[in-house]
């Protein structure tokens, strides 16, 4: 975030982490409290809109770092909300939509180069709970993580992990 030089890049640089490191989706993030985090016992508790159910993760140190440094030193001080993540803009509301996030995902893709046919803030889910399901966490865990209900919502993640296997596993002998 350093060389983007705003304050916006810090905000940016949290949110983002925190959505590819625990397949947090942009409503999540934007709802984020700042006594979701729980700095003594190191976790953070996810609040999911869509189901109406909440998950306590650890926080992990890149996370931490990230977070400390955007609330130390780039969080509006005078902020009223008790949003981890507001508005640099008087009067420093809570994010105002999904689409704030996903208009900063577009920014900084961009800068960095990057040119995709798709690309929103549920790739970081996507790929978060994909690559979970490469590593060898269960369907159920990574369910309980992004905090599905029902097993069905989890298999598009074990499929798509299916796909990116099938094309690097070696032919069956006959």
């Amino acid at each position: 975030p350093a060389r983007l030089g705003s304050l916006d890049a810090y905000r940016g640089f949290a949110m983002f982490l925190m959505m590819a490191t625990y397949g947090m989706g942009a409503g999540e993030v934007r709802c984020l409290k700042l006594d979701d985090v729980d700095w003594a016992a190191r976790t953070i508790r996810v609040h999911r809109p869509k189901t109406g159910t909440e998950t306590v993760l650890p926080l992990l140190d890149p996370v931490a770092r990230a977070l400390a440094n955007y609330l130390r030193d780039r969080r509006p001080a005078h902020s009223q909300g008790r949003e981890v993540f507001v508005s640099h803009h008087l009067p420093h509301a809570k994010l105002s939509g999904s689409s704030a996030i996903g208009h900063r995902l577009a920014k900084y893709a961009a800068l960095a180069g990057v040119h995709a046919d798709f690309l929103g803030t549920h790739v970081f889910r996507h790929t978060h709970a994909t690559r979970q399901i490469e590593s060898g966490a269960t369907a159920k865990i990574v369910g309980d993580i992004l905090g599905h209900r029902r097993p069905e919502s989890t298999s598009a993640y074990v499929r798509s992990a299916m796909r990116g296997l099938r094309t690097i596993a070696l032919p069956v002998p006959r």
